[in-house]
């Protein structure tokens, strides 16, 4: 077994295979939960620096790689798959949605363990709209806002009204102790 600790010199590491690069999004596949988190408390980052150390471990069983390695294979894969996804959405808009000429290589195990590289920002607006479909935009905005501050003023209503409740409660409560 070989030890996962980063590498000091810089000398250059043969390219993967694609045999390598399966293996890796196999194991990287069991710690995706973990590797994939957003957050970065102190926990979280203590529990990806444990999964990192037993990806390289499980990697290094297969083949022989530092952990800045691995992570930098990460990086690039999921660099690469965005750029795909970007290429393949570039290519469907510029179709008007028709066939697609040259397919994107999407690669559906990133995709797998990296979900969230397929979200993209809603589009609202696009150059080919009318000032009165805009409008029409604004408005449904605006009433989902409107509709939204009403429901928060309800809610909060409906906790005052608890509150003031209970306070009621506590008040009788403490009037009977007093009395007995």
């Amino acid at each position: 077994m070989s030890s996962c600790k980063e590498k000091t010199e810089t000398s250059r590491s043969k390219h993967y295979t694609q045999m390598e690069r399966k293996v890796f999004l196999q194991i990287l596949q069991k710690y995706k939960n973990v590797v994939e988190v957003k957050r970065s408390d102190a926990t979280t980052l203590k529990d990806k620096d444990i999964a990192w150390s037993q990806i390289c471990e499980e990697y290094n069983n297969f083949s022989l790689r530092t952990l800045q390695q691995l992570k930098k294979l990460r990086a690039n894969l999921k660099q690469s798959q965005k750029d795909a996804l970007t290429k393949e959405k570039q290519l469907r808009l510029a179709t008007g949605g028709g066939s697609l000429e040259n397919e994107a290589e999407i690669d559906l195990d990133i995709l797998n363990i990296a979900p969230h590289l397929m979200e993209t920002a809603s589009v609202l607006f696009t150059s080919n709209m009318s000032e009165k479909e805009i409008q029409g935009i604004f408005k449904l905005k605006e009433q989902n806002l409107a509709n939204k501050k009403l429901k928060h003023e309800e809610n909060m209503n409906k906790m005052r009204e608890k509150h003031l409740k209970y306070i009621n409660e506590l008040e009788i409560q403490h009037k009977k102790k007093f009395i007995n």
